[in-house]
């Protein structure tokens, strides 16, 4: 058996991802909706959201850290025995409550964001070539979008019948289970011949390491283009619940079809890019971004003049819903393979951490921007405007990539 998984990488790897995301993903909502049910406030359910993004972020930098310093093997193996300690400990504690909650989301979290940035860290190590690197990051997007769709529903259903206490032994089967799929992975670490070099890297300070990516001029243009796209975004995730719920008396089943068609298009992309012919990366993130772009504008004109009858509305905001999902899915996976194989392998934990920690701080902020907007402007011309705005970023993030000197890069 070890030696069937050993030599099935991606099977490994998909199932590790599959049981990280099976329980984690619903046992995340059970605890919030937990919250609310128990709490009738939505500043107590807020609170928990606040409090735990603000330790994430605040974690991030460290976690980097520590995982360009240390083996990646060991260090998923103590992501889930922590995971499995916090469980265990929420379960036999005696005690019950909103702070009880933000203690026990913040453990799941800090170990689940150890796990994630060393697997991100890990990509090129784990791979034999640029095409294997491509299929586990389409695996670990594909199975995240999946289980962004089933999540919701299964903890709804779940919570009617078990609590989060007794769903958590769950949890811990499936954390188990990722602890013995850790072994069966070969990780090289870094190459042997640059030791010494990689010692003495792993102890620059992060304004070194954001010195050494500025010498990636070209990753640093592709992931800051992906990073204002994330305060863009905000305009789709505050805007089109707000305006369904407006114009439609608030009806769920509706803002449910639309919204499902995005991580749709998420995983349809992960699946489907591995099977397009050899497109020349930039091309390829072009055609992506733009089409995003394009995707936003024909929200500001749907909104804006053509808002009609239900099955109209619903229907093609879903269709755009899915060209969002779409776009955003092909660029990703390629986007992600460019910059592993090109962020030397000994700062990728603090690089990562760079990267993940400036799209959330921009993703909220855009969250708060948009929500503002939206209180105070038509939809419509909001996504004109924004449309407009990602246009401009893509026409002048792209021209420097066009001209930047493309020699020294791994494709």
């Amino acid at each position: 058996m070890k030696k069937y998984f050993t030599q099935n990488k991606l099977l490994t790897i998909f199932l590790m991802f599959l049981f990280g995301s099976l329980a984690s993903g619903t046992l995340t909502f059970m605890i919030s909706w937990t919250v609310l049910k128990e709490t009738h406030q939505a500043s107590q359910f807020a609170l928990l959201s606040t409090i735990s993004s603000l330790v994430m972020l605040i974690a991030m930098p460290v976690i980097g850290i520590i995982v360009d310093r240390y083996d990646h093997r060991h260090l998923l193996v103590i992501a889930q025995v922590f995971s499995l300690f916090v469980l265990l400990s929420f379960i036999f504690q005696p005690f019950h409550g909103l702070i009880i909650y933000i203690l026990f989301s913040i453990g799941l979290n800090l170990g689940d964001l150890l796990f994630s940035i060393t697997m991100y860290a890990s990509v090129k190590s784990l791979s034999d070539d640029k095409t294997e690197m491509s299929k586990i990051n389409g695996i670990e997007q594909g199975i995240g979008a999946l289980f962004a769709i089933v999540s919701p529903a299964v903890a709804g259903f779940t919570l009617t019948f078990i609590s989060v206490r007794i769903f958590s032994w769950v949890e811990i089967v499936c954390e188990s289970i990722i602890v013995l799929l850790v072994f069966r992975l070969n990780f090289e670490r870094f190459d042997t011949k640059n030791e010494e070099e990689s010692v003495s890297v792993e102890k620059i300070s992060y304004k070194r390491v954001l010195q050494l990516l500025n010498k990636k001029y070209i990753v640093m243009i592709i992931v800051s283009i992906m990073i204002v796209l994330k305060f863009l975004l905000g305009s789709i995730n505050v805007g089109i619940p707000f305006i369904l719920n407006k114009n439609y008396q608030g009806n769920t089943v509706i803002l449910g079809i639309v919204q499902f068609s995005f991580p749709l298009g998420i995983i349809l992309s992960s699946l489907l890019v591995q099977k397009l012919p050899k497109f020349q990366l930039f091309k390829l993130l072009k055609i992506s971004y733009f089409s995003c772009a394009f995707v936003i504008f024909s929200f500001g004109i749907v909104l804006s003049f053509l808002i009609g009858s239900i099955v109209f509305t619903v229907v093609v905001l879903s269709v755009l819903m899915l060209f969002m999902g779409l776009g955003l899915g092909f660029s990703r996976v390629p986007m992600m393979t460019f910059a592993q194989n090109n962020i030397p392998e000994n700062i990728q934990g603090r690089a990562f951490s760079i990267i993940d920690t400036s799209a959330q701080i921009l993703s909220s902020l855009g969250l708060r921007f948009y929500g503002v907007l939206f209180d105070n402007f038509s939809g419509g011309w909001i996504y004109l405007f924004s449309s407009f705005l990602m246009f401009g970023v893509l026409i002048v993030g792209f021209w420097f990539v066009d001209r930047a000197d493309k020699e020294n890069y791994i494709y």
